[in-house]
C-alpha cells in the first residue's frame, strides 16, 4: 500500500468549556504534540465569535482548515460555519477522540478522503459488553 502524502493542514478542535483541550491533550498524550493542532473553549461569558476570529487569523490560505466541534447547532459550531465559505476550511462536528487523532495524523485531501473518513469513524461507535461465561462452560474447566 503507498503512504500518502501528507497534507498541509492545520486541525482546531472547538467546544463547550473545556473539551476541546481535553481532547487535544489526550490525543497528544497518545501521538505526540502537533504544532497544527489547535484548542478552543468556550467559557462562561465568552462569545464564540471570539473563537472565530483566532482561528481566522491562523488560516492560511495555501493549506486546508479542519474545525472539528462538539455539537451541530451549537453556538461554537453555528459561528464557525461562516468561515466554510472558503473552500479549504471544512467544519466537522459531533467530533471525538478517533476522530480528532485520524485528522492529525492523515488529513483528507479529497472529498472522498474525507467522506471514508468520517464513515469510518461512524463505525467506531460500538457498544461493548463483557460477557460472563455460561454454566456449562465453566464446568468444562
Amino acid at each position: 500500500m503507498a503512504k500518502r502524502k501528507s497534507v498541509p493542514c492545520k486541525v482546531f478542535l472547538v467546544s463547550h468549556g473545556d473539551f476541546a483541550e481535553g481532547l487535544k491533550n489526550t490525543a497528544e498524550m497518545i501521538v505526540g504534540a502537533h504544532s497544527n493542532l489547535y484548542a478552543f473553549g468556550l467559557h462562561r461569558g465568552g462569545h464564540p465569535d471570539e473563537i472565530v476570529a483566532e482561528i481566522e487569523k491562523l488560516i492560511d490560505p495555501e493549506e486546508w482548515t479542519f474545525i472539528l466541534g462538539d455539537l451541530a447547532g451549537g453556538s461554537v459550531c453555528n459561528a464557525a460555519l461562516r468561515l466554510t465559505t472558503n473552500e479549504r476550511v471544512v467544519l466537522v462536528s459531533g467530533m471525538n477522540l478517533p476522530l480528532a487523532i485520524q485528522f492529525v495524523l492523515t488529513p483528507p485531501d479529497s472529498p472522498e478522503a474525507l467522506e471514508k473518513l468520517l464513515s469510518e469513524s461512524r463505525l467506531g461507535l460500538k457498544q461493548l459488553v463483557l460477557k460472563r461465561p455460561d454454566a456449562a462452560e465453566e464446568e468444562f474447566f
